[in-house]
């Protein structure tokens, strides 16, 4: 990965409620789909509408800030994928779109790539064997004269490189289930004690797509039949 494939754009103007929860919680396609391509902002900002920020995230955004490389480490589907995408969302670009790199990708891959000053970069559940600590602050050190921001996800236990890592949690699930019923709109259909019973599932769940999933499903259900 030498340089920099032609991006490939997304058409937002028919994606739905279902189908934006189901790109928040689309599993790893690292072998079946390798290739770069763009996330625009539109679709970020579809993909952030029921976002809700964990622990550490104000720590995260500064770090990015300052480092403009942070490794998300953590156990699969704690919101590592989108929670990249919301701090690069806080970063100032020169341009809106975020380019997805392959998670295939070698450090150094990473470390020969050509990057656009002042654009943001993510790479999803990085597969590539641990990289030398060097070997990511040599990068943070490329993308900071840049001017640019890269976000990587990995699952599994922080490494020796704790300049450019950052530890992964899930948000409260009372919190994100709260949020998503304002985000998606309770109707007025959905009684009180569903909504607490729904609620009270929603802490018993174990990841943030799990109650993405219960909240989009709640006010499917309550919608009136056409």
């Amino acid at each position: 990965m030498t340089d920099t494939p032609e991006p490939g754009e997304i058409d937002l103007d028919t994606i739905t409620l279902s189908q934006s929860v189901i790109a928040v919680n689309d599993r790893p396609r690292a072998a079946a789909d390798p290739a770069p391509r763009e996330l625009s902002r539109r679709e970020a900002d579809i993909l952030l509408r029921s976002y809700r920020e964990p622990g550490g995230f104000s720590e995260a955004v500064r770090r990015l800030a300052m480092r403009h490389l942070l490794v998300l480490v953590g156990a699969e589907e704690t919101g590592k994928r989108l929670g990249a995408i919301a701090l690069l969302s806080r970063m100032s670009l020169a341009e809106s779109t975020i380019r997805v790199l392959s998670p295939a990708a070698t450090p150094l891959d990473l470390l020969s790539a050509t990057y656009k000053p002042g654009r943001a970069y993510v790479l999803h559940d990085w597969i590539a064997a641990r990289a030398e600590r060097i070997e990511l602050v040599n990068l943070a050190r490329k993308l900071a004269e840049l001017g640019s921001y890269l976000v990587i996800t990995r699952n599994g236990a922080p490494s020796q490189a704790v300049e450019v890592e950052q530890s992964w949690h899930a948000p409260d699930p009372g919190e994100l289930f709260d949020l998503c019923l304002s985000t998606y709109g309770a109707r007025a259909g959905t009684g009180a004690e569903q909504l607490a019973a729904a609620r009270k599932r929603a802490l018993a769940l174990p990841t943030p797509a799990q109650v993405v999933r219960l909240a989009a499903q709640l006010v499917r259900d309550a919608e009136p039949a056409r």
